[in-house]
């Protein structure tokens, strides 16, 4: 059995999800949420909001394995680099916690989910829950968490979906 932790960063919202996969066919969703930062703090204080509340949900669900969705350029430079820090953050968790990241692009997790790279992110989480039976997702970050989750089982050789 895999445990494995899928995150999505973000300065204003981290999401993440954790899956547990045994055998090549069964996937159990353990949970998932958002980690939320106010706008109105400092960008130290937010990045160390993300850090500090990832390495609880790391030290909660105690995952085998780690899978975080790559950074992308914006068009808006600083949008990019706020975004960088939270990458960064996310991946100094996972690494004090000796996990090794396994980073995946968003359009090929959305390839992989929905067999779309530009899917929109209701496409996504429509998908995201016919693979995962009984899930009551609602925020998009989760879902998207959950999704590079799932991705990161495929690339371990999994067939539960296809």
């Amino acid at each position: 059995m895999v445990k494995i932790i899928g995150l999505d960063p973000g300065i204003s919202k981290t999401g993440w999800a954790v899956i547990n996969l045994s055998g090549k066919s069964n996937v159990e969703f353990l949970g998932s949420n958002t980690i939320s930062t106010d706008c109105r703090l400092s960008i130290g204080e937010r990045l160390r909001i993300v850090f500090e509340q990832l390495k609880e949900v790391i030290s909660l669900y105690s995952p085998s394995e780690a899978a975080v969705e790559k950074i992308f350029v914006n068009k808006n430079p600083k949008s990019s680099l706020t975004l960088g820090y939270a990458r960064g953050v996310v991946i100094l968790a996972l690494e004090m916690t000796e996990l090794t990241v396994n980073e995946y692009d968003a359009n090929y997790v959305k390839k992989s989910i929905t067999g779309n790279g530009h899917a929109d992110k209701d496409q996504v989480v429509f998908m995201v829950k016919q693979i995962v039976k009984n899930l009551n997702i609602k925020c998009h970050h989760a879902a998207d968490a959950l999704a590079v989750a799932i991705c990161h089982a495929y690339m371990k050789g999994s067939d539960f979906i296809k």
